[in-house]
């Protein structure tokens, strides 16, 4: 190393600042060769300070801007937090846990989280705190892998499409639950119902009937009722939001102004939202994050009052202990704690270089995942309370009302609320909550994204701008999410939310990067950096899970989904081949850029290929410049 030359480029870089020691080191021998200590040049600072355009924008001698950091760690967990905590939480924790066992899945939940999720959470994080980079940079580590990073990115693009649709459905029903008469899908007399339309009140009133008429004549009105699927509330989803076709090959038209509008406004609201990056996601997040458990714990007092909550609660919690010797439960329990963590969405990455070098990644990863986890379980207690009120009501068993998906978000739930005193503010509270559910999930996976993007081009967050920048990468997904607007969207929305965020292609992407550091980079010095950040080694079980166990149950659950696959249906309605095929060409523009950049990296230079290949899974040189870099971006 050229200890003049180095002398030379720091003088240029801390000219008018404040000097602090510098330390470099020979990760070969992990020893120190060079220590730095200039003075603070108090006698130009004052000289300088006359030169200096303070309105000017600070510019590294690269070009680009100096890295952002959060102002504090709990708007980094907040921000994490309102990633890993979406709709997820809400319509697929609770379906999953009564249909596997009800409180005994948490057995296997808790489990997989600790051995899994909480490992995965944490490389991701540590990663991109170490590197400072997001999903692409960090993979310098493992260049042979780089082609992860841009599979994840293709997952995170095709998830905002498709929860900003949600966050306009939210809005929609938000805005339709401001009224002083009856919430509009409480009653059939509107122009989107039909003559079979049942209205919820209805039903109840038949309920009511049973007490006091003749039990042969409600016993043939119920049976009436509950072969009856076209409700009050199934109507207006998919009469009125959705104005649903028979199939994927009847997509209508692109007339539904109000979806379109609420559509738009989801986006505005999400842009705002990031416009500034983490100056503005930090703040919101206080807002986005802390307001839901507020609200869902408005919502669950209320449900606890209820008729028939109790027996909801039990039949949400009751251990079937029979259901943990099926192997479903286990993989439902794992696929479970990746979907709602978020792991293998570039977002991880991202939120994590922008902490500082020494901030505890370790400690934050047990607050994100046990609170991740924790909000699932609260969310449940109150679907389950509603959903008991509602059995009860209609004397249904709650398994004919439970749903998984949208329909339990949109057609059970609100039909839930109308049976309220005061339906319209308790519909607001619960729709109020889900938007900013959906839209922390948002504006940090577009957070994910910047940083990535920032690693590819990052003198374009100079010129043309920062905030030009994030509305150009909230264009593509904007664009992505138009068809799921039609009459026949929602077959759109199934479908890439089936392929372009499959099980199967988020597990591939996780294996990918456990095998990557656990394998290639090593885990003792994946270790080292930890403790180079943080300063003490993890726990000796994380390196464990991280080198053997989550890689292998990674690949169980990968080859049983590859198993059990099925073609895609939408309630009974089957899916026509060639959509099938369109959704496998959506899944290979995720997959394909591992091999095709795995291949790349082999191919580029002329060297012989044993060569190629230690210069792509080698790791000295790489620690030499990450370790750096870091030092140099933490000294200036």
């Amino acid at each position: 190393m050229n200890r003049q030359s180095d002398m030379s480029q720091l003088h240029d870089r801390c000219h008018c600042r404040h000097i602090f020691p510098l330390s470099i080191h020979n990760y070969s021998t992990d020893k120190i060769i060079m220590d730095v200590t200039l003075r603070d040049r108090t006698e130009t600072n004052g000289q300088c300070e006359n030169l200096i355009d303070k309105k000017a924008p600070k510019i590294e001698q690269d070009g680009t801007k100096p890295r952002l950091e959060w102002s504090r760690t709990i708007e980094y967990l907040l921000n994490v937090i309102g990633y890993n905590v979406g709709l997820g939480n809400v319509w697929r924790f609770s379906y999953l846990c009564f249909k596997n066992g009800g409180g005994a899945f948490l057995i296997p939940y808790l489990i997989s989280a600790t051995v899994i999720g909480l490992p995965m959470l944490f490389m991701e994080t540590a990663v991109g705190q170490f590197t400072q980079s997001g999903c692409i940079g960090s993979w310098d580590l493992v260049p042979l892998l780089r082609g992860a990073g841009y599979s994840a990115l293709m997952i995170c693009w095709y998830f905002i499409s498709y929860i900003m649709v949600v966050m306009g459905w939210v809005l929609f029903y938000f805005a339709h639950s401001v009224t002083l008469g009856d919430l509009p899908w409480a009653t059939c007399d509107n122009a989107w119902n039909t003559e079979d339309c049942i209205p919820v009140t209805g039903i109840v009133g038949s309920h009511e009937a049973m007490k006091q008429s003749d039990v042969k004549y409600v016993d043939f009105n119920m049976t009436i009722i509950s072969n009856e699927t076209r409700t009050s509330t199934g109507e207006f989803w998919n009469n009125y939001v959705l104005r649903k076709t028979a199939g994927i090959h009847e997509m209508g038209s692109f007339t539904n102004w109000k979806m379109i509008i609420c559509f738009i406004l989801s986006w505005a609201i999400c842009y705002f939202c990031v416009w500034k990056g983490i100056k503005t996601t930090g703040k919101v997040a206080y807002v986005t994050v802390i307001s839901p458990y507020v609200m869902l714990l408005v919502l669950l007092i209320r449900g606890a009052m209820l008729e028939g909550a109790r027996e909801g609660v039990v039949y949400f919690i009751y251990p079937r202990l029979e259901e943990l010797a099926k192997p479903q439960v286990w993989l439902d329990a794992a696929g479970q704690v990746l979907y709602t963590l978020g792991v293998s969405f570039t977002v991880l990455y991202g939120l994590g270089s922008y902490n500082k070098f020494n901030t505890d990644c370790y400690k934050n990863a047990f607050i994100c995942v046990a609170t991740s986890c924790g909000s699932s379980v609260f969310a449940g207690f109150v679907i389950f309370c509603y959903l008991g009120h509602m059995a009860h009501v209609q004397n249904k068993n709650i398994t004919d009302i439970a749903e998984q998906g949208p329909g339990l978000v949109f057609e059970v739930f609100p039909a839930g609320l109308t049976l309220l005193p005061g339906s319209q503010i308790w519909a607001a509270i619960f729709f109020i909550t889900l938007g900013f559910i959906a839209v922390d999930s948002a504006f940090g996976s577009i957070e994910g994204i910047t940083r990535l993007l920032e690693d590819i081009r990052p003198k374009w967050f100079v010129s043309p701008g920062i905030q030009t920048c994030r509305f150009g990468m909230c264009l593509f997904p904007f664009f992505l999410g138009l068809p799921m607007l039609f009459d026949g969207g929602i077959y759109v929305f199934e479908l890439v939310n089936m392929y372009g965020t499959s099980s199967f292609c988020i597990l591939l992407v996780a294996f990918c990067e456990v095998a990557g550091i656990a394998w290639i980079y090593g885990m003792d010095k994946f270790l080292d950096d930890v403790k180079s950040m943080i300063g003490y080694y993890p726990n000796v079980l994380l390196k464990y899970c991280m080198i053997a166990v989550d890689p292998c149950v990674i690949l169980v659950i990968l080859v049983v989904a590859c198993v059990q696959y099925a073609p895609l249906k939408l309630g009974d309605y089957e899916y026509p081949q060639w959509a099938e095929v369109v959704g496998w060409i959506i899944s290979l523009t995720v997959l394909l850029p591992i091999p095709l950049f795995a291949a790349k990296s082999m191919v580029k230079g002329r060297e012989p290929v044993t060569q190629r290949w230690y210069a792509t899974t080698s790791v000295l040189s790489r620690r030499r410049s990450y370790s750096q870099k870091v030092e140099m971006k933490t000294f200036t």
